[in-house]
């Protein structure tokens, strides 16, 4: 088996030309070394609940029309993405954040954003808690 077939077998997301994990399995093992699984489990669930509200303070802040907003709530996705592993949402939501500090509101990224978020709630194992 070679590499590139190994790398294809990771669920990633492509963005700006990268492939980025959309679960950092390293991460999880580092966490859960370091917290124990029932207390990984325990937080993956409370930061779960906080990317999907956070996702719909995004949208809601899109239709809005308010950069500014947007950009609290893009900074929220990555800081609990990056924090978790999610390593693909925090890169589409650092994304958003840079668009929103820009001066745009960063939904020209709203269908990747949406891709990203649902593959990353999908590839997350179950036994893990989030």
């Amino acid at each position: 088996m070679s590499d590139k077939n190994t790398v294809e077998t990771v669920p990633s997301a492509e963005i700006d030309g990268t492939l980025h994990s959309l679960v950092d399995q390293e991460r999880l093992s580092i966490l859960t070394e370091a917290l124990g699984e029932a207390k990984l489990v325990a937080l993956s669930i409370t930061a779960r609940q906080s990317i999907l509200e956070s996702a719909e303070e995004l949208r809601v802040n899109w239709r809005k029309g308010d950069p500014h907003a947007a950009s609290r709530s893009a900074h929220r996705l990555v800081g609990v993405a990056a924090n978790f592993g999610w390593s693909a949402l925090a890169k589409i939501a650092g994304n958003i954040e840079r668009a929103c500090q820009d001066g745009n509101d960063g939904e020209q990224y709203s269908g990747q954003f949406e891709e990203v978020l649902t593959a990353s709630l999908a590839a997350l194992p179950v036994s893990s808690g989030i």
